[in-house]
């Protein structure tokens, strides 16, 4: 067994880490109050090798440590199957086949095509947003140069990076989010089994908590921005009506607990 592998294994049995908290994150490793509970952040810091540029997702080296990561951990499994006397499953072709059908659907959920359009939408947003920022930071800057006592220039510059960086992380994947919650409801509606469908709950609550971040955002964004209230609003009723729609199809997404995050940090 390589060193490397060892190590794996060593990281797997830690009893510091909670046992699934990587399931239902929103990978914002960066504002993550779970990291060092976090096993899948430990693997992940393994393989930095102190190399910058494998933290970001647009480097080539993100993508070549995320497959080592996957190609050492098959291998690791493999390893334990067979150390268990476990076989393998061999390939199924219907299951693979009925894994399309699930993808498929997934994509063509009234959710997912609301959630895909929200996302255009707030592209083409920050496309046309250029000026309004530059107004707005030089609005900042002209009430921090006369030193007015009623604006905290710092602090509203420090907000409004905030919003947009809320925005710009969960823009995305909140689609990705209700594609999976969805992915996993048809999977356990097809092969007709008695399933708590607490995958798809899950992955609906990590949806919701966007959104509910998002909306958060975009009002921080209205308020200093309020010549932009027509675009906002429309935005934020979006945002409102998918969330509304996610809770109806998934009606028990709010309840599910995850682990670490609605445990006090510790397992259930």
């Amino acid at each position: 067994m390589t060193a490397k592998r060892r190590r794996l294994k060593d990281l797997v049995s830690d009893p510091r880490f909670i046992p699934g908290v990587y399931n239902y994150c929103d990978r914002w490793c960066e504002r993550c109050p779970l990291t060092s509970r976090c096993l899948t952040y430990a693997m992940e810091r393994e393989e930095d090798a102190g190399d910058p540029a494998s933290r970001d997702i647009t480097n080539r080296a993100f993508w070549q440590r995320l497959e080592g990561i996957l190609r050492e951990a098959h291998e690791m499994l493999d390893e334990m199957l067979r150390e268990r006397g476990i076989a393998p499953p061999a390939p199924d072709p219907e299951a693979e086949q009925a894994i399309l059908r699930w993808r498929e659907g997934a994509h063509r959920h009234p959710c997912a095509v609301a959630a895909t359009r929200y996302a255009q939408t707030v592209e083409a947003w920050f496309d046309a947003s250029g000026p309004l920022f530059q107004a707005r930071g030089e609005a900042l800057e002209s009430h921090h140069r006369m030193g007015l006592t009623t604006v905290d220039p710092e602090a509203e510059a420090a907000w409004l990076q905030d919003a947009v960086e809320v925005i710009r992380w969960y823009q995305h994947q909140i689609a990705v989010k209700i594609m999976r919650a969805v992915h996993s409801s048809l999977r356990d509606e097809e092969i007709d089994i008695e399933l708590d469908h607490s995958d798809a709950d899950g992955s609906a609550k990590v949806a919701l908590l966007a959104m509910d971040r998002s909306m958060a955002a975009w009002a921080e964004l209205l308020r200093q921005m309020p010549d932009e209230e027509d675009r906002i609003l429309a935005l934020l009723a979006a945002l409102g009506r998918l969330r509304r729609d996610v809770e109806s199809v998934f009606p028990n997404a709010r309840a599910f607990i995850r682990p670490g995050f609605d445990t006090g940090g510790t397992a259930i």
